[in-house]
Parts: structure tokens; sequence; C-alpha cells
């Protein structure tokens, strides 16, 4: 099956699956004022990279255990 054809939830964190609360089409996301670790973005499978946005809790949990 291809995966490009596949349906993809842009609203759905490709890591855990939560909602991601994207607002990037506001032109205003949370994710503008911090950084997004490149070891967390490598984490999401290769066919949602780029397509699918990794959630606050996600980057905040992933920052806060790397300490």
């Amino acid at each position: 099956m291809d995966n490009e054809n596949k349906h993809v939830d842009e609203s759905r964190c490709p890591l855990c699956g939560c909602v991601n609360q994207c607002s990037v089409e506001s032109g205003d996301c949370w994710c503008f004022h911090t950084t997004v670790p490149q070891e967390l973005q490598d984490r999401v499978p290769a066919e949602l990279r780029g397509r699918v946005c990794i959630c606050r809790i996600c980057v905040e949990e992933f920052k806060a255990n790397r300490v």
C-alpha cells in the first residue's frame, strides 16, 4: 500500500497520538516560540515528517528528561 495515499490526521501528534494543538496556519503557533530538539524530530516516522506536528507535551517531556 502506498503511504502517500493513507489518511494522515494532522491534528494528532505522531509520537503519542494526542491532539497536537498546531496553529501554524494562524501564523502564531506555540512551536514558533520554542526549539524542538532534532533527536525528538528524528523519532517521527519518515512518512509523517513535515506533515504532522509533535505536541507540546512530548516536546516538554523530552526536554525535561534530557537533564
